[in-house]
């Protein structure tokens, strides 16, 4: 949970296993009512070493993600200013509706006030 009229330093570092059908989608959402915010979400396949996501959001529940990549290390770092008090998640989903993907253990998200 955020308090109201705070600034955070938004981190997660998510290790994924992606269906290649189904790949990645990423969201930051919840109840936090935003001033602004501003979040870059990197996903880099362990196979390739190539950038398979690469976007900035601007706006709680805008999303990214893609297919075809399997072993992904994902990234997400960013700023809020809350206005109101709230909650702040990671959303992750599937693309497209094939197969299974999943967030693997020991991939965590932080929002640290300054």
């Amino acid at each position: 949970t955020l308090a109201a009229s705070a600034t955070y330093l938004l981190e997660a570092v998510l290790f994924v296993d992606a269906d290649a059908t189904g790949g990645q989608k990423y969201a930051l959402d919840g109840t936090v009512t935003a001033n602004s915010i501003k979040y870059q979400v990197n996903a880099i396949s362990n196979s390739t070493n190539l950038n398979v996501i690469n976007t900035r959001l601007t706006a709680l529940a805008g999303t990214t993600g893609q297919a075809g990549a399997t072993g992904v290390y994902t990234e997400i770092k960013g700023v809020i200013a809350s206005s109101a008090a709230g909650t702040i998640n990671v959303r992750f989903a599937q693309q497209v509706a094939s197969g299974t993907s999943s967030i693997l253990t020991q991939s965590y998200f932080t929002a640290t006030k300054v």
